[in-house]
Order: C-alpha cells, then sequence, then structure tokens
C-alpha cells in the first residue's frame, strides 16, 4: 500500500506523528504514517470517539499538528459551506444549516446545527463576528442600555464537536460612552496557534479603545490605536472580514467636510494596525467588504437616476489580487440592474456563481445566465476542526438533554413512590 505523499506530509510540517502513537496492531500492522493519514480524513465527530481508544490517540488528536492536518486533509475534500437563516423574523429564531458546494446548493435546506444558547431575552439575534477554522464567533453586542452596553456576550462555538466559549466581558465593557460605537474582528494566529477577538469601542470622533481577546491566556488586555491614521471611524455596516492573517474594516476620516475612506486592518499576529487604499469609486453609493476566492474584495452599489428618476442601479466588485498592492485592484463584476438591493457578495462558489448578500439582509445566489435564487441570511466556509478541544464547554444535543430531563422525571417518580 502506497505512504503519504512525503510532499504532502513536509508542508504540513508533521514529522514527528509517530510520537504519539505508542499502540500495536494486533491482527494486521499498518505504518503510523498511514494510520495518522487515515485519522485526519475522519469527521471531526468521529475523532471525538476515537479519543477513547487509547491514550496514545487521545495525546495525538490534543496536538497542534493533527489539527492543523485534520483541518487539511477532512475538509479538502469536503467543501461546504455555513448558512444562518432567520425562521421568524419576529421571534428571531435563527437555524443554522451545512451545505455542501455541490448541484443541490440553494435547493435543499442542508444539514441543520441545532443552535445551543440561551433563548430567554426577547428578539434578540446573536450576530455572527466570523468564522475561522470551523469555530464561529457570535456576539449580541448590538443591545444598548441607557447608553451604556447592556448584556454584551462575545460567544465561540465549534459545531463539529459541540464545543463553546463564553469570553468574559471587555474592560472597557462597564464605561459609560456617548452614542458609544462597539466594533469586533475574530482571527486565527498561526504563529502562536490561538483564537483571537479585538473588539474596538469609541465614541465618535474619538480614536477607539482597543482590547484583544486570547483564547489561550483567557483575558483581555489593551492594544494601542495609532495616531497616524486619518481613517479611525469605522463603518459598521461594512462588515468585518479576516484574510490574510488580518481583520478588516472600512473606517472615514472624521473631519468634517471630508469624505475620504480607506481599509482598516489588524494584524492577528503582530496586533499592529495598518492601512489599505481603496479602489476609485464615484464618491457617493456604499462600500461593503467581502472575501472572493482567497482574495480581499470590496463592493460599491448606488442608484441611477435619469432626469431625477431612479432607474435602477449599479453594482461593481473589485478584487485585490495582490495584497496590500493597490495597483493591483481588478474589476470582477460590474453590473446594471433593477429590482433588487444588492449588498455584498459573501463567497465565490466552485462553478462561478457569486453568493450575494441584499440590502434587506436576505442572500441570493446570483448568476449572469439564469438571475437569482433565494437562499439565507449569512453564508461562510465551513470546516470542521477541533478546535477549542480542550476549553470552554460542552454543548449537549436536544436529545442528551431530553434523555437527561426523562431519567430526572423517572427519579422523582420513584422517590415520590417511596
Amino acid at each position: 500500500m502506497k505512504k503519504d505523499n512525503p510532499k504532502h506530509t513536509q508542508e504540513l510540517k508533521f514529522p514527528k506523528a509517530a510520537d504519539y502513537l505508542e499502540i500495536e496492531i494486533m491482527a494486521i500492522e499498518l505504518p503510523v504514517e498511514l494510520i495518522v493519514h487515515i485519522l485526519s480524513m475522519l469527521p471531526a465527530k468521529s475523532l471525538l470517539r476515537c479519543r477513547l481508544v487509547c491514550k496514545s490517540w487521545l495525546n495525538l488528536m490534543s496536538s497542534t499538528e493533527f489539527k492543523v492536518m485534520h483541518l487539511h486533509n477532512f475538509n479538502q475534500l469536503n467543501p461546504r459551506y455555513f448558512v444562518r437563516r432567520m425562521d421568524n423574523c419576529f421571534a428571531v429564531e435563527e437555524l443554522y444549516d451545512v451545505h455542501f458546494d455541490d448541484e443541490a446548493f440553494g435547493l435543499d435546506i442542508g444539514t441543520e446545527i441545532e443552535f445551543p444558547f440561551d433563548r430567554c431575552r426577547v428578539n434578540i439575534c446573536y450576530r455572527i463576528i466570523g468564522c475561522c477554522n470551523g469555530v464561529v464567533c457570535l456576539s449580541d453586542d448590538g443591545e444598548f442600555i441607557e447608553g451604556a452596553f447592556g448584556l454584551f456576550n462575545i460567544i465561540l462555538w465549534n459545531p463539529s464537536i459541540r464545543r463553546k466559549l463564553t469570553l468574559p466581558h471587555p474592560m472597557f465593557y462597564s464605561l459609560r460612552f456617548e452614542n458609544p460605537i462597539v466594533v469586533l474582528g475574530f482571527g486565527y494566529d498561526k504563529m502562536s496557534d490561538d483564537y483571537k477577538v479585538v473588539c474596538l469601542t469609541s465614541s465618535s470622533p474619538a480614536r477607539p479603545k482597543v482590547e484583544v481577546y486570547t483564547v489561550k491566556t483567557g483575558i483581555w488586555r489593551e492594544v494601542m490605536f495609532p495616531r497616524n491614521l486619518r481613517c479611525f471611524c469605522i463603518i459598521q455596516y461594512c462588515s468585518r472580514i479576516f484574510s490574510n492573517g488580518s481583520v478588516h474594516w472600512i473606517a472615514r476620516d472624521p473631519t468634517p467636510g471630508v469624505s475620504h475612506r480607506s481599509i482598516i486592518t489588524f494584524d492577528i499576529t503582530t496586533e499592529l494596525f495598518g492601512e489599505i487604499q481603496l479602489p476609485e469609486f464615484p464618491a457617493d453609493g456604499s462600500l461593503m467588504l467581502s472575501v472572493v476566492g482567497e482574495s480581499l474584495a470590496v463592493t460599491h452599489s448606488s442608484e441611477l437616476s435619469f432626469d431625477g428618476l431612479k432607474s435602477g442601479n449599479t453594482y461593481m466588485v473589485m478584487v485585490m489580487k495582490e495584497y496590500k498592492n493597490p495597483a493591483s485592484w481588478t474589476m470582477l463584476y460590474h453590473m446594471h440592474y433593477t429590482g433588487l438591493a444588492m449588498g455584498r457578495p459573501l463567497r465565490l462558489r466552485n462553478n462561478g456563481d457569486m453568493i450575494v448578500e441584499l440590502e434587506n439582509r436576505d442572500v441570493v445566489t446570483f448568476n449572469h445566465n439564469e438571475g437569482y435564487a433565494d437562499y439565507g441570511t449569512y453564508v461562510d466556509r465551513y470546516q470542521e476542526s477541533l478546535a477549542l478541544l480542550d476549553v470552554g464547554d460542552s454543548v449537549p444535543n436536544k436529545e442528551a438533554m431530553d434523555a437527561l430531563t426523562y431519567d430526572v422525571n423517572l427519579m422523582h417518580c420513584l422517590m415520590d413512590e417511596n
């Protein structure tokens, strides 16, 4: 039997796999490297059971090297999307699905993921800050009470292994701001193998207070925002994107009468801010950030008018072919349309269709030849992973909770009989 591709193993920097496996295969003897490769192709749920086989397998699957290998191997063969839909806009019932990127995309309902968090608050919807390596960052930071931040929860959630981590409140959480603005970002630091959340808190037009939370330390700490950036008032509705190791936002110059805008970056590893020049767009219209393929993208949408009457909209998508090189901005789409309030592109599918978010937060798949089809409210790439395996809390599923309730009720009945 052919062993692992040496080139593939070298790319993943996984030369010490044998150190984690010490068991002997009784009936048949397989090379240790092959066993590791087979395990790396299994779904995350199956790996949780495999951890119980022996201590050496437990150590293997807890190692950073294996987590990286599994993230690459399993998801390369299973390209999927994480989707959030709103079942009832009045009751705010979030439904989460996982869809394969195949012919049935947008037609079936996908594999539903049970929403694991508290719904005791009325009309509260968690906002998705980002999705990275199978970890979803959720927040309800849009809630403000009497000028303060009210109930402000940030949760990291890995649906594939049913683990969640509730973050402590940021240090500036208790401070009162006039017209408070909270901006969040989420990303993964490959150098330290750590997940980070960045929180910018400000009261316009003051420069923001910046805090960074790291999963490994479990604490927030302050980071200084540079004084040399002209644009520091981040435009919330323009979204936030994690790409090329940095979180990106669109910000504006707060100087009265100045309409200058640019992309503000925060490097997750170095924790330094930077700036990227936007492509040339008309002064009017709205801008949104996205990722198309592996490239940073920005969209511009504006109304068209003729003799003072609205005659449709124009929609442009520009992608940055070479990261941080403003000269590499390239036009991907430039279209005129009517009847749709286009927002931003979310993803470019394998078949070339664009998944686009509308201004009303609905999501459609757009094809130049066939038009569009309704879909959901949030779409991002989904990757199964073992992230958060050793931190946070497990999330029991509905079946487990029902079984627990049954056992408790049965116990009470037996006690009453006695």
